[in-house]
C-alpha cells in the first residue's frame, strides 16, 4: 500500500507508488507502467497516467492525464526535487503551454 505525504508547500499530497521507490524515481523510470495517485488539499484522490517527463530551464516537469479524461486532456506538474515525492501543478498557462510545446517538439523529432 502506498504512503501519503504532504508537500512542504501544501499544494498537493502525493502517494508513493511503492514505499521503497520515490515518486521522482517512478516518474523517471522508462519501464514504469504504474499510474500515479494524487490527493489534493480537499482529500480528493485522482488517478493519473504519466504522459512524459520534460526538463525545461533546469526544472523537471511531469505531464499527467487523469485516467477518466479524454486523450487531449493533460496537466503539467513541477517535480519538487527537494522533496522527491511532491508534485506541484503548474497554474501559469504560459509555462504549461511552453512545457507542452517542448513535449510536442520532442515527439515530432522522433
Amino acid at each position: 500500500m502506498s504512503k501519503k505525504e504532504k508537500s512542504p508547500k501544501g499544494e498537493i499530497i502525493t502517494d508513493k507508488i511503492d514505499n521503497d521507490v520515490s515518486l521522482l524515481s517512478s516518474l523517471l523510470d522508462e519501464d514504469n507502467t504504474e499510474n500515479i495517485f494524487l490527493v489534493d488539499e480537499n482529500g480528493t484522490s485522482v488517478e493519473l497516467e504519466q504522459i512524459a517527463v520534460v526538463p525545461v530551464d533546469n526544472v523537471i516537469y511531469a505531464i499527467l492525464r487523469p485516467i477518466d479524461a479524454d486523450e487531449d486532456s493533460a496537466a503539467v506538474f513541477k517535480i519538487d526535487v527537494e522533496d522527491e515525492d511532491s508534485l506541484i501543478q503548474v497554474e501559469d498557462e504560459k509555462l504549461a503551454s511552453k512545457v507542452l510545446d517542448i513535449y510536442n517538439d520532442m515527439i515530432d523529432a522522433e
